[in-house]
């Protein structure tokens, strides 16, 4: 593979709703596309950001001039060189993974359209034409949650995820709405790790009856003391999406979580995310990727790795979200509780130019 160019799109768009979780408010849609030309194809990807999007795209125009101009044996051998680049600096983590992981998406994109397939047959032979999806996610800030949950059952989602992080006792009254106006329905619990260890286990024991599908970063990702604690308890326990590369082999060899849910624009590309999930599995541990806000690229890029592992679940926004209905075509929506694979070469979606225009810098 010759690397030709790579270059990155960074967006931010000011949110219509109001968004507040139990640590943080969003106030609005942020991203790094990364558009790359290898072998003569064009391919895109995403970084996600959480701090500025000038900064990720900064990380990704230095990566690139590693890259850019340089022959490689596949995407693994251009990824390994940036990721020995990082490690020898100690840079395992954070916005430089991120920026390495829009970089490998778009590679990979390129990659499966000069064979002409689409990204999952790149990872297996006959990969699954359909994976179940939930709505994420559901927020009190942005208005009665009876209507969001209608709104979900309307757009052919099997359940919702829910934010909370407010308490034990007020989470549980969410959940529990939430539970009364769909009593079938998947019912997953998002604290992004509002909790402390004790904190999460008087949590764990109010939302014991609810029938959660799990329990999403009770406590802070690097809190793996406060995971351990909750071993046991009657609610599964998921965690994953602010996780690297180099983070899972503890977590996933000493069983410390049920549910491990890697974000594909996070953890260090598409291959991390497939390697994890079949990690995951032969530990017995489910698999769900996190899109959350992210685009329309991460979302392509987390149903392909679920069509080649197998997934729980796919997070599906039904609500509003630019970046994930008007950045790209070629997504098709939840029907049955199943997202359809894109069938297209690559990744399967198509970047909107004058979208681009409007909103990258």
């Amino acid at each position: 593979m010759r690397v030709e160019s790579l270059a990155p799109f960074p967006i931010r768009i000011r949110a219509r709703e109001r968004l507040t979780g139990g640590t943080f408010s969003y106030t609005h849609f942020e991203t790094v596309l990364v558009r790359a030309v290898a072998d003569g194809v064009e391919g895109w990807g995403e970084a996600m950001t959480r701090f500025d999007p000038e900064a990720t795209a900064l990380m990704v125009r230095y990566l690139a001039k590693g890259l850019a101009g340089k022959e490689f044996d596949g995407v693994e051998a251009a990824w390994e060189k940036c990721w020995r680049e990082l490690r020898v600096r100690g840079h395992t983590r954070g916005v430089d993974v991120e920026a390495l992981s829009g970089i490998e998406i778009a590679l990979y994109d390129c990659a499966a359209k000069a064979v002409r397939k689409p990204l999952g047959r790149l990872f297996a032979k006959e990969p699954v034409g359909r994976v179940p999806a939930f709505a994420g996610s559901l927020f009190e800030s942005r208005g009665p949650l009876g209507a969001q949950v209608e709104k979900a059952k309307e757009s052919g989602l099997r359940g919702a995820k829910v934010k909370i992080g407010f308490g034990a006792e007020a989470d549980a009254r969410l959940l529990k709405e939430v539970r009364g106006r769909w009593p079938e329905g998947m019912l997953v619990a998002d604290a992004n790790g509002a909790y402390d260890g004790p904190g999460a286990a008087r949590a764990c024991r109010a939302f014991a009856g609810l029938g959660l599908a799990w329990f999403e970063e009770p406590v802070l990702s690097d809190d793996l003391a406060g995971y351990s604690a909750l071993r046991g308890s009657k609610v599964k326990i998921g965690a994953g999406e602010s996780w690297f590369a180099g983070d899972f082999d503890g977590p996933l060899g000493s069983g410390l979580i049920d549910v491990v849910e890697p974000s594909v624009s996070r953890c260090g590309g598409f291959r991390t995310e497939v390697e994890v999930a079949h990690r995951a599995a032969s530990k017995g541990i489910g698999f769900s990727p996190m899109t959350g806000m992210n685009s329309a690229i991460s979302l392509a890029a987390s149903v392909h790795a679920a069509s080649v592992v197998g997934s729980l679940g796919v997070e599906f926004n039904p609500f509003a979200n630019p970046l994930q209905t008007d950045l790209a075509t070629g997504l098709s929506q939840p029907k049955g509780g199943d997202l359809e694979v894109p069938r297209g070469d690559g990744l399967g979606v198509e970047v909107d130019r004058r979208f681009l225009k409007a909103h990258s810098a």
